[in-house]
């Protein structure tokens, strides 16, 4: 039970600072971390579907 409370207040500090220094990054900063997130995504579902079908 106490890491779940671990987790979630883990989860909330990650987000409340990341909305503190999204305020404070530049254009191209947030264009850059966007992609990257959406890479993360995007290699990530290869690799779940390559685990699937082989």
């Amino acid at each position: 039970m106490p890491k779940y409370i671990l987790i979630g207040l883990g989860i909330t500090l990650i987000i409340f600072f990341t909305m503190h220094l999204w305020t404070k990054m530049s254009d191209k900063a947030k264009n850059k971390t966007i992609a990257s997130i959406f890479g993360l995504i995007a290699i990530t579902f290869v690799v779940v579907l390559g685990l699937l079908l082989f």
